[in-house]
């Protein structure tokens, strides 16, 4: 396995499969910007190298999120340069939220087949209004919040694909989405209805969309969560997410 290569398409796939509404691409930085929908969406990234001084990048920085009312992040890969990460504590700049990229080969791990007395579909695309109300529901935002989240759909580029799994009274108690680039799935917005976790319905819908991206073309898939989050690290890990490619936080003050 080519893992440096794996890990930049695996970086540029989250990427196009969770696009910000704006971006500003500023001396080998990308400055991400979608209405603080999200810290992935609304944080400063490095994609290359530079030519100005650390000081006045993050300075101008600074001043593109002020202009729009938003605190500063900058997401830190772990296999960074330490520069960054020394300036940003120098001024202040708290780190927070540890987070794995996780990657699931199919040749290895073949997406498993939903389970039978779980109702799924996947809608390619968009998705449709009772499972944009779902992911609204079931993950505790605001309306607010959500038609910030969800406005992020709109600029989505790549195919995408949108699961569901229902419970026994037919609503929607489960959805995750992907988005598709060179042939490796990205996987978002996994969420469960809360009084209806641990009963198989994730696995269900994760197996069906995992199922669809393959059919689709996909090789294989990826996905980024949060270190602390034990319980969705495990069920991934029984899914065939088992290999960790690298991690990343934010540095935000």
């Amino acid at each position: 396995m080519d893992t440096p290569r794996l890990r930049a398409q695996v970086e540029e796939t989250c990427m196009n499969a969770w696009p910000a509404l704006k971006d500003v691409f500023y001396d080998g930085w990308l400055i991400r910007l979608a209405r603080g929908a999200t810290r992935r969406t609304n944080s400063v990234n490095v994609i290359g190298p530079g030519r100005r001084p650390l000081a006045e990048k993050i300075a101008y920085c600074e001043a593109i999120y002020r202009a729009h009312a938003q605190p500063s992040y900058f997401r830190i890969l772990s296999d960074a340069s330490p520069e960054l990460e020394e300036a940003l504590d120098s001024r202040g700049y708290r780190a927070e939220d540890e987070t794995l990229t996780l990657y699931m080969n199919f040749r290895r791990h073949p997406p498993p087949r939903p389970a039978a007395a779980i109702p799924v579909d996947v809608h390619e695309g968009r998705p449709p209004r009772d499972w944009l109300a779902a992911h609204t529901r079931h993950s505790r935002r605001t309306p607010d919040e959500a038609r910030a989240l969800h406005a992020i759909l709109d600029v989505l580029a790549v195919p995408a694909f949108f699961a569901e799994a229902r419970d026994g009274d037919d609503n929607i108690a489960s959805v995750a989405f992907c988005g598709i680039h060179e042939n490796l799935a990205c996987v978002q917005w996994v969420v469960t209805d809360p009084e209806q976790r641990r009963t198989g319905l994730s696995r269900a819908t994760l197996s069906a969309l995992l199922t669809r991206a393959q059919a689709a073309g996909a090789v294989g898939a990826c996905l980024q969560v949060l270190a602390t989050n034990v319980s969705a690290i495990r069920l991934y890990e029984r899914l065939g997410f088992t290999c960790e490619l690298y991690r990343y936080h934010y540095r935000v003050r």
